[in-house]
């Protein structure tokens, strides 16, 4: 009798730890609501570039995460697909924006053939543009951070904590916000400086294939639609093609932040630059703070017009696959920036170098 009761408690205890190394670990109920509420938000109807995601050795649709209720029991669960939806989103974004710059840093190379003034604006455009994206990596980073705040960990999963999709990539986009500001201001030649950018461009793309392993992605034809860039370009008759992709890159930027971050709810704290999960539904709050984030985006990421073409070739008038719809935050991005001031010193005297190698920043 004494054995079976010693066998039992064995028995029971195997059971217990069993259950606290499971990924099964209940949450709280606080937590189920607030889950429930941020999966209940109008955004995720803008999560339609990703067909499944990879979690648990199973594949999950979306559709099956924002119609079925959240419970304690399965409180973890929806917190790990909500992360990996949204993440795989915006890792397909990264990766259209990792194509426009590549294209963008072949552009300006070729144009070293034929002129360094041209090659170096748009060289320095470039720059503008990959530095205008670290605020929307960090409004991405807050996101899903925001939202790994709510799971609850067992013991075994305590060694997934830093593996979070796109944390890496994210971090390291914020990290290089300081190498990309020295360049545009380096003694390096151009064409040094832009094989930095194309070393930079690869290892996210590397670090972008391993994250998307977590996804199925619907697929995007990138070679076409480079094409029917360039078509758009010459019917909207831009002079210079780096322009036209900068005004592409920063509509694109805006675009993710107002659909994948404003209308799913994210709080963003001014004060201490932090991300907080909406804790109920909320219909009036989206409108202010679609304003709110646009303005500080503008002011806060250098967004400067360097070329007059931009004001005169509005191409959100036109229709393309990169558009702002949302008109409040077009008129507020239009008006931030006919306060910006254009820099006029591009014109700066020519010095002959040998090909290619002139300084980088003897025109600033």
């Amino acid at each position: 009798m004494k054995m079976a009761i010693i066998l039992n408690i064995q028995v029971y205890l195997c059971m217990f730890f069993a259950f606290l190394q499971t990924e099964g670990t209940r949450n709280y109920k606080e937590n189920a609501i607030i889950i429930n509420n941020f999966l209940r938000q109008p955004g995720w109807n803008n999560i339609n570039d990703v067909e499944l995601i990879k979690y648990g050795n199973n594949k999950h649709e979306l559709k099956n995460l924002i119609f079925n209720p959240v419970k304690l029991f399965n409180c973890n669960d929806c917190i790990r697909q909500a992360m990996l939806f949204l993440g795989c989103s915006y890792a397909n974004d990264l990766d259209l924006i990792n194509f426009s710059l590549t294209k963008f840093q072949e552009h300006c190379f070729e144009l070293l053939v034929s002129s360094y003034t041209s090659a170096h604006n748009c060289t320095i455009t470039l720059l503008m543009k990959m530095i205008e994206i670290v605020p929307m990596a960090e409004c991405m980073k807050g996101a899903l951070d925001a939202i790994d705040k709510y799971y609850i960990f067992s013991r075994n999963s305590e060694r997934r904590r830093n593996r979070i999709i796109l944390s890496r990539l994210l971090t390291n986009i914020q990290e290089g916000k300081t190498l990309l500001t020295t360049l545009r201001t380096s003694l390096l030649s151009i064409e040094d400086v832009l094989k930095t950018i194309a070393e930079i461009l690869l290892s996210r793309r590397k670090e972008l294939d391993e994250d998307k392993s977590f996804c199925q992605l619907k697929h995007l034809d990138f070679d076409s639609l480079w094409n029917l860039w360039i078509l758009e370009c010459n019917t909207l008759k831009f002079q210079e093609l780096f322009i036209f992709l900068g005004d592409k890159i920063s509509n694109f930027i805006l675009t993710t932040i107002k659909k994948k971050y404003i209308d799913l709810g994210f709080k963003f704290d001014w004060n201490t630059n932090q991300t907080f999960l909406p804790v109920q539904l909320s219909t009036s709050y989206n409108h202010g703070m679609a304003q709110n984030l646009s303005t500080n985006f503008t002011q806060n990421t250098n967004y400067v017009n360097t070329q007059e073409t931009i004001k005169k070739n509005d191409i959100t008038a036109y229709p393309s696959i990169l558009r702002i719809n949302d008109v409040e935050i077009r008129e507020d991005i239009r008006q931030e920036n006919n306060n910006c001031e254009v820099n006029d010193d591009d014109s700066a005297e020519l010095v002959y170098y040998p090909k290619g190698q002139e300084p980088f920043n003897k025109y600033l």
